[in-house]
């Protein structure tokens, strides 16, 4: 209520404000928490669990795959070894028990061209005379591997085992006659080629 004096008049209200402020709740600034916006969120331990068991199991299948494959191409290597040694056993053993007074130059060269070491050099040493003896013969040999197998063989040498029958005629026998062999061939490996080095009658 006013006292008609402007100067008491203000001095009140301005007292009265005050109280009102006084009276009014403050509110108070929010303290910011700086450790916990800081702290990165940390993974549950199921899920840290589930992603471990994951590793675990590519890993074991990794190694897995990569076993099975180097087994796999082990075996092919194996494999390609082994036919390339018996295809150069075989035609070495017919052409060495299939002889022909007529193609025994052409057969010899091609069992020359197969062979190596001392086998090989008593093949060049006695072609011509061996020659000979078969024109004035006239030697004719027939053969047919009935069974074949190779005995041992690793990255460097083999041995194969055939039995061989042969039909022969010459000057002396006009009838075809037959004749059982058990045959060693042994093979060395030099380079990627595989040459006989042994051709013998076992049995």
């Amino acid at each position: 209520m006013g006292t008609g004096d402007p100067a008491v008049d203000e001095d009140e209200h301005m007292a009265e404000a005050g109280e009102s402020t006084a009276d009014e709740p403050t509110e108070e600034e929010p303290t910011e928490d700086v450790d916990d916006e800081d702290e990165p969120p940390r993974p549950p331990r199921r899920w840290l669990g589930t992603v471990l068991v994951l590793v675990v199991i590519l890993v074991a299948a990794l190694v897995t795959g990569a076993l099975h494959l180097r087994s796999v191409l082990d075996y092919r290597a194996t494999d390609d070894r082994r036919d390339a040694i018996m295809s150069v056993a075989r035609e070495v053993a017919e052409l060495s028990y299939s002889l022909d007074y007529q193609s025994f130059p052409r057969q010899v060269s091609r069992i020359i061209a197969a062979s190596t070491g001392n086998y090989r050099k008593g093949l060049v040493d006695g072609a011509k005379g061996l020659g000979y003896l078969l024109s004035e013969g006239k030697v004719r040999s027939t053969c047919t591997v009935t069974a074949a197998g190779i005995e041992r063989d690793d990255e460097n040498t083999a041995t194969v085992l055939f039995a061989i029958t042969t039909r022969l005629t010459n000057t002396e026998i006009r009838q075809p006659q037959t004749r059982y062999y058990r045959v060693a061939i042994g093979l060395v490996r030099q380079g990627d080629q595989w040459l006989v080095q042994s051709n013998d009658v076992v049995a």
